[in-house]
């Protein structure tokens, strides 16, 4: 009698085949619910891991290469370099996180500020993108904000050559810890109530706002994030729009920034550049920019504002008290 093939036995090793067939089924639809709970594209969600994974190898690369007094710096500048990467796409900050930070680390406050402005010609574009494609990029906000930001970051550079390193350290700190005080105190009193339409938006005073921010950063490596968008946000300018004009704007002004420093070749006068440390920053940047923006999703903005901010103060009240 003949036999059909659904009469014969299942080939040895087949259940083991259809068991593991299962397994990765039901694994890829875990990842995909996942990935559909986080509101991310098939090619969104692959970034967001195999960027951290890559970035990971880089650092251990380093960690491996770098002579062993450098390893623990390396590991908490990676540190560092991650919350500054979280903070930009949660709430527009980079060097308000980063240079405290490096200043802790007893890094040269010219060469963190040139480190952090470099950086952010690098990463920044990553973050801005995100915002551009969502809608959060104005013309008339951003164009007199980077007028006025690209000005005052060319100049920065200069003064920065004339001032002691201490006294750019304090500065530094100094604006960081009051515009954070100033952004805490503004959420207690219960936000800043209706936004500005964007066709009123105040072009010079916005202007003025990116000069201020401009110079802040291009003498020290931050302050476009923690002076100019708070500043935005306190002259009424939706916030959603006020980050993400703002991280455009970045990209402009630090390419300013590093310009005046390359010019300004006595800023340099003095400085022990740490190379060591320009892949972990890089890396631990890029590697939160994404979780950062999913930060804010979960946490919600005003959450992960007043977390960021109480950050970037404890990071710099100790360079403010004690100097560097």
């Amino acid at each position: 009698m003949s036999m059909t093939p659904s009469d014969l036995p299942p080939l040895p090793g087949s259940t083991a085949s259809d068991a593991g067939t299962t397994a990765v089924n039901v694994a890829g639809g875990a990842i995909d619910r996942v990935r559909r709970s986080l509101g991310l594209t098939p090619r969104a969600f692959m970034a967001a891991v195999i960027l951290p994974i890559f970035c990971l190898l880089l650092i251990v690369a380093t960690l491996v290469a770098a002579p062993a007094d450098e390893r623990t710096t390396i590991v908490l500048a990676t540190i560092i370099a991650a919350a500054a990467g979280l903070s930009s796409t949660a709430i527009g900050v980079y060097g308000g996180v980063l240079v405290p930070g490096l200043l802790l680390l007893g890094v040269d406050a010219r060469y963190a500020a040139v480190a952090s402005l470099f950086l952010q010609v690098l990463v920044i574009p990553l973050g801005a993108g995100a915002h551009y494609r969502q809608g959060n990029v104005s013309r008339i906000v951003a164009l007199p904000l980077i007028l006025g930001g690209v000005t005052g970051a060319f100049i920065g550079p200069f003064f920065a050559a004339a001032l002691p390193k201490d006294v750019i350290a304090r500065v530094v700190a100094g604006l960081i810890v009051l515009v954070g005080v100033a952004v805490l105190a503004t959420l207690h009193w219960g936000g800043l109530g209706s936004v500005r339409p964007l066709n009123e938006t105040p072009r010079v005073r916005v202007g003025g706002i990116g000069l201020t921010a401009g110079f802040a950063s291009g003498i020290s490596g931050a302050g476009w994030g923690p002076i100019g968008v708070k500043l935005l946000i306190l002259t009424r300018i939706e916030p959603r729009i006020a980050i993400g004009s703002s991280l455009f704007g970045r990209i402009f002004m630090a390419i300013a920034a590093v310009v005046g420093y390359v010019l300004s070749s006595t800023a340099f006068n003095g400085v022990k550049p740490d190379y060591w440390l320009l892949v972990p920053l890089f890396a631990g940047s890029v590697a939160a920019m994404l979780p950062g923006a999913m930060t804010v999703s979960k946490l919600g903005r005003e959450r992960a504002t007043v977390a960021i901010t109480l950050l970037s103060i404890s990071l710099a009240l100790p360079t403010l008290i004690f100097g560097h």
